[in-house]
């Protein structure tokens, strides 16, 4: 009877007391504290399975709170006998192992699979497919870029290998900066003949690059290095160009100067008269032809020399010579757009843009004013002359070229005529043929 009462005198103390507990083990673990001497000996086994459970209790909170901040690794796990903790234990091991098998897949081992998890578990595997597709589509891409970049390498030698032996300059000058030349297969010293044109040579280059829109393209050219005394040509071939992975353009230069000077002579024997220099017969026909399709105005002048046979005989062919090439002089007053042909013998060919006929023909008899106060020797009995006719044409011209030139020639004969003086010099006599 007296043990009931205390019971029930200390009923609502005990309670406070394993609230109390209860509470602290919750909201306090480290201060929560029961002292089992306060309790009645009948309650204290049931204290101790309640400070156990309490433990228990704290072990989980301290490991769920550990899963919660991410700290798989340091979390620390709960005893064996503590049998309410298993599921939050069975997390934990799980997660460990995602994150070895995480640490995997970060090394490159892409055959780590997830079996539980759920939808995590499809949605990680998934990923880590995708990760194994695109290393395996970038190491293919780095395979076939080796690849590449070591043929490129390989051609690039041979490239360097093949264009040593050549007597061409060979030059690779980068697209996206022109000041940099990428390779030069030797001096260029060695290919100019004088060391003074590299400058010109070396700007020529640069500005293709920098000023050129088409630089992708191949194109060539033919370029001409100024010269006071003989300039040299080079014949520029341009070609695009991968070198070592940088987009450039590929100059071949041939000294063509020994070939330039070659076809340049043979063009001085097909339109040009070897004595005199001036344009013959076959290039006057060609420009009238051209002047007459391009419906241009112009002057066409037939000039024939007088007394070229009298002095040939009297004085010989040399004498002749010289008066031919005094003609030829004294017709270079027209200028340089002038174009003088020597049709053969003692005939030439005027052919003038920006002229009227009027003033043609005075300057003609000037030159023949002039010509006429000289003799092939100071006993000679006829002075030097020519004779000319001249045919103004412009647009409305209809006839061929063959025929105005024997228009211009009828109206030179016409003046001939016209003007025909003895060896006497009196203009009255006709006997002699100019």
């Amino acid at each position: 009877m007296a043990q009931d009462n205390i019971d029930r005198n200390n009923l609502g103390f005990i309670g406070n007391l394993l609230c109390e507990y209860l509470r602290d083990a919750i909201y306090k673990p480290n201060e929560a504290h029961l002292d089992q001497s306060l309790l009645p000996e009948e309650l204290r086994a049931f204290a101790s399975g309640l400070e156990y459970f309490a433990e228990c209790v704290m072990e989980i909170n301290d490991l769920a709170k550990s899963l919660a901040k991410g700290d798989v690794v340091r979390a620390k796990v709960p005893s064996r006998e503590n049998e309410m903790a298993s599921p939050l234990k069975s997390l934990h091991s799980s997660l460990s192992h995602l994150t070895w098998q995480t640490t995997q897949i970060a090394k490159g081992d892409y055959g780590q699979r997830v079996n539980f998890m759920g939808e995590f578990a499809d949605s990680f595997n998934a990923m880590v497919a995708q990760l194994k597709e695109r290393r395996d589509a970038l190491t293919e891409e780095i395979k076939n870029g080796e690849e590449k970049t070591k043929a490129l390498e390989q051609s690039n030698s041979l490239f360097e290998a093949v264009t040593s032996c050549l007597h061409n300059l060979i030059a690779v000058v980068d697209i996206e900066n022109s000041q940099e030349w990428l390779f030069i297969n030797h001096p260029v010293e060695q290919f100019l003949k004088r060391r003074d044109l590299m400058p010109y040579l070396f700007k020529w280059v640069t500005d293709q690059v920098g000023q050129n829109e088409d630089i992708h393209s191949e194109s060539a050219t033919e370029l001409e290095l100024p010269d006071d005394e003989k300039p040299q040509y080079i014949s520029v071939e341009r070609y695009p160009l991968r070198w070592y992975g940088r987009d450039a353009a590929v100059f071949v230069l041939t000294d063509i100067t020994l070939e330039k000077m070659r076809y340049l002579q043979l063009e001085n024997y097909a339109y040009r008269d070897a004595l005199t220099g001036a344009h013959n017969r076959h290039y006057g026909m060609e420009i009238l032809g051209k002047w007459l399709y391009e419906g241009v105005s112009f002057m066409i002048c037939f000039i024939d020399i007088d007394y070229l046979k009298y002095v040939n005989d009297a004085y010989g062919h040399e004498a002749g010579d010289s008066y031919i090439l005094l003609v030829t002089d004294a017709l270079g007053a027209f200028g340089s757009d002038a174009n003088i042909c020597r049709l053969g013998g003692d005939e030439f060919m005027l052919l003038l843009k920006g002229w009227d006929q009027e003033a043609a023909e005075k300057h003609l008899e000037g030159i023949r004013n002039g010509l006429r106060r000289q003799k092939a020797s100071p006993n000679a009995i006829n002075p030097y002359s020519i004779s000319y006719g001249v045919v103004s044409v412009d647009k409305s011209n209809t006839l061929a070229p063959g025929e105005l030139l024997a228009k211009a020639d009828e109206k030179m004969y016409v003046y001939k005529r016209a003007h025909k003086i003895s060896r006497t010099g009196d203009a009255s006599k006709t006997t002699d043929k100019i």
